[in-house]
This record gives structure tokens, C-alpha cells and sequence, in this order.
């Protein structure tokens, strides 16, 4: 593997996990970014002893593995490029391999309940981060080939996909947050129609019954 492909590598696992911008329900919607990758330093070409992150020592070696297979089989699916490029890493560097399996399932975890809970916001969610890591890797490629105009225009191409994602994941967000806001005004409501009643009910129900003393 020649050094471009090893700076590439581990340009792309530094910032993959500042890259990848979701926004969950009931949070607030993050501003989107593609990490300069100028602005992360490559490896000094030392090959690293593999190793467990400090996150992870509490984690069987069974579960580790469930992770990685998880992490690949999301990355293989959804970003097949990607998933090759980390194959790749894995025989390179093992702790920037590591980081990059480790975002990988997170972000797959978080994904997966949204699949059958909320399917629309779920492939928003999806394409925001395909757009994401795509971007970020045309910009780790077009670091190393800072001359090549082809390149270029595919990276504003990209750039440009994933700036009509996050108007989509705001767009999503905004409906989901009026659908929330139409449900509070209607308990509200019900609240203040129903109230009197609802608490003479609960009286009723939480306090004894008075019981007459017989002589």
C-alpha cells in the first residue's frame, strides 16, 4: 500500500466522526460541515500497535467483533466505497481503524430504530449521512490531488448534495416539530376542557370510601 493510499486512510478515519452532522427526535438540528481536511495531521508513519480503545476494554472480544461486523456490513451497504477503504486500513492501522468501526456502529445504532419507528425521517437521516461521508472523502482525495480540476468539480458536486440533504433534514425536522406542537396544543385543550372532571374522577378513585358504623 503506498503512502498516498495510508495518508488517505487516515486522513478520512480523523474525520469521519466531526464530518457526520444527524440530527435525532427531539433535538435540535446541527449545523452541517465537512471537516477541513488540511486541518487534520497524518500519521507520522508509524505503525501502531493494535489495541482496544479505552472506551471499549469493557467490551468482550465477542462484542467487538459483533461491532466491526455491523459497522462494515452498514458502511458495505450504504457507502460500498468506504467499506473497502476500511478493509484496507485494517491491515495498515488498527487504532484508526478502530475509531473509524466505533463511528461507524454508533451511527448505525442510532439509525436502525428510526427504520420502522419514523421510515420518512429514518432515509432523510440515511442520505444526510451518505451525502456526508462521501464529501468527506472526495476532500481527503482532493487533499492529496489539490491540482486535479475533475476532482474538483465532483467535490463541489458532492458538497452541493449535501447541502439540499440538510434543507431536507431541516424540512423533516420542521414538520416533525409542528406535528408536535399541533399534539401539545390538542392535550392543552383537553386539559383545560376536561379538567374539573378528571380531577373529581381521580378523587373518587384515590380516596376511601367513607363506611358508615354500624351499632
Amino acid at each position: 500500500m503506498n503512502i498516498a493510499w495510508r495518508t488517505l486512510c487516515i486522513l478520512l478515519t480523523a474525520c469521519l466522526a466531526a464530518s457526520i452532522s444527524l440530527s435525532w427526535p427531539g433535538t435540535a438540528v446541527a449545523q452541517d460541515r465537512t471537516t477541513p481536511v488540511s486541518a487534520v495531521k497524518p500519521d507520522n508513519g508509524r505503525r501502531q500497535v493494535a489495541q482496544a480503545p479505552v472506551s471499549d476494554q469493557r467490551i468482550s472480544l465477542e462484542e467487538r467483533k459483533r461491532r466491526e461486523e455491523v459497522a462494515l456490513a452498514f458502511a458495505k451497504k450504504h457507502h460500498p466505497e468506504l467499506e473497502k477503504l476500511l478493509r484496507q486500513l485494517r491491515g495498515m492501522d488498527q487504532k484508526e481503524y478502530a475509531k473509524a468501526v466505533r463511528e461507524l456502529y454508533r451511527v448505525s445504532e442510532r439509525l436502525s430504530p428510526l427504520e420502522s419507528r419514523a421510515p420518512r425521517f429514518y432515509e432523510v437521516q440515511l442520505d444526510l449521512w451518505k451525502a456526508n461521508s462521501s464529501a468527506t472523502l472526495l476532500a481527503a482525495r482532493l487533499q492529496l490531488n489539490p491540482g486535479n480540476e475533475d476532482l474538483r468539480q465532483e467535490f463541489r458536486a458532492a458538497l452541493l448534495r449535501k447541502f439540499e440533504t440538510q434543507k431536507r433534514v431541516n424540512e423533516e425536522e420542521l414538520v416533525r416539530a409542528r406535528e408536535r406542537v399541533q399534539r401539545l396544543e390538542q392535550n392543552l385543550e383537553r386539559l383545560e376542557r376536561d379538567g374539573p372532571q378528571m380531577i373529581e374522577r381521580q378523587l373518587r378513585q384515590l380516596t376511601p370510601k367513607n363506611r358508615s358504623n354500624t351499632q
